[in-house]
């Protein structure tokens, strides 16, 4: 594993799982080497495989605030989608595909994605789901491990207000995330365990390594992880927004509750003590009911509702939020617990679609392109 980069600012970098879709029958399309093939050069450099061949992965530069962060958010997904079209294919940002067979999907031909594939079988085939990653960066290793194991705390309600994937294999599944169900049904893919210091991760990952259970670093699949090379804590707690709005609270509550932590951790304050038993069960919730259900706080054991938990999230944020200039999207976070996940979004929208679930997903396609009245620097309607 690679030395830990210092950053001295909470830095923000995101990368999006995006999948692609015929646009006349909105299947999945397995077309990615030939949308690689179209790109230029520059903005080839921002995307990458991931493990079947209907999906793509794209990945923002460096930016200090969340406004620098979507405007490239969101030209990302012009271009991209412009490249596309030339193909008849769309683009569509959203946690799952509502129809497609999962079982009719080939895996990009890699060494590493074919090792997977072998690895996890079944479980890798069914892996029909796409999400969000957002990094942050830390002063040091130490820093991230703290950062880590406080987060913990909030994963689950993010994952429950980011929920945006009811459907999948033709059917309303029941839940809300049914990517997370689907990407914890893979190894070493819910939190890592609550290590002390960053040199007890490296005994963790060597061990992993020996045994031949992982290849490499990026194998430790956990929702929140350290990026050693980039100097950031990673959190891939989310699914995929359709809104590149929503992209933008959710990068302005991670950026100002790591910075937070991090002064917390330098300031000698000790770590939270969180109920493993409560969290896993928090998981369940977040994934099948949403932010609409109550949870048991984890440390204080407490019964609270999802919505009044990121309610506490938001009050923790504030302050770095002012200082960051994000308070304005921190502000439009509050608007989502009021408007409910893009599930519930979804599932409204398929009923006045009187349940087509192709028109569906040709619409989320016109979502993910629709960037009409966002501007980022102004308070959000």
């Amino acid at each position: 594993m690679k030395p830990f980069k210092r950053n001295d600012f909470p830095t923000l970098g995101i990368e999006e799982e995006l999948h692609l879709i015929d646009q006349e029958t909105a299947e999945l399309t397995p077309t990615v080497n030939e949308v690689m093939a179209l790109l230029e050069p520059d903005f080839r450099e921002r995307v990458c495989y991931e493990l079947l061949q209907c999906v793509l992965e794209t990945r923002t530069g460096v930016y200090e605030t969340v406004d620098e962060l979507l405007r490239e958010t969101s030209n990302g997904r012009t271009i991209l989608a412009d490249c596309c079209s030339k193909l008849n294919v769309n683009i569509v940002a959203a946690g799952s595909h509502p129809f497609s067979d999962w079982k009719k999907q080939p895996f990009v031909d890699s060494e590493h994605y074919q090792w997977v594939r072998n690895n996890c079988r079944y479980i890798a085939h069914r892996m029909l789901s796409f999400g969000l990653h957002i990094h942050v960066g830390v002063k040091n290793a130490e820093a991230a491990i703290y950062i880590m194991n406080e987060m913990r705390r909030w994963a689950y309600p993010l994952l429950a207000l980011s929920a945006n994937s009811p459907y999948y294999d033709g059917v309303d599944t029941g839940l809300v995330s049914t990517r997370a169900h689907l990407f914890h049904s893979m190894p070493r893919t819910k939190f890592a365990p609550p290590f002390k210091s960053f040199a007890e991760l490296i005994d963790f990952y060597e061990k992993f390594l020996a045994a031949g259970d992982i290849r490499q670093p990026g194998d430790l699949w956990w929702i929140i992880r350290p990026q050693p090379p980039l100097g950031t804590v990673e959190f891939r707690i989310f699914d995929i927004p359709t809104s590149v709005r929503r992209i933008g609270a959710f990068a302005a509550l991670i950026q100002a509750a790591v910075d937070t932590y991090q002064d917390r951790f330098f300031a000698g304050i000790p770590i939270s003590s969180l109920n493993e038993g409560y969290l896993e069960e928090n998981w369940w919730k977040a994934i099948r009911y949403g932010i609409n259900t109550d949870m048991i706080e984890p440390e204080t054991g407490e019964i609270i509702s999802i919505s009044d938990q990121l309610k506490r999230l938001i009050g923790l944020t504030v302050p770095k939020a002012k200082e960051l200039h994000a308070e304005h999207h921190i502000n439009f976070a509050e608007k989502m617990i009021e408007q409910g996940s893009e599930a519930k979004i979804q599932r409204a929208l398929c009923k006045k679609l009187n349940g087509d679930l192709r028109a569906l997903e040709k619409e989320l396609a016109v979502k993910t392109v629709d960037f009409s009245g966002q501007n980022y620097q102004a308070k959000y309607e």
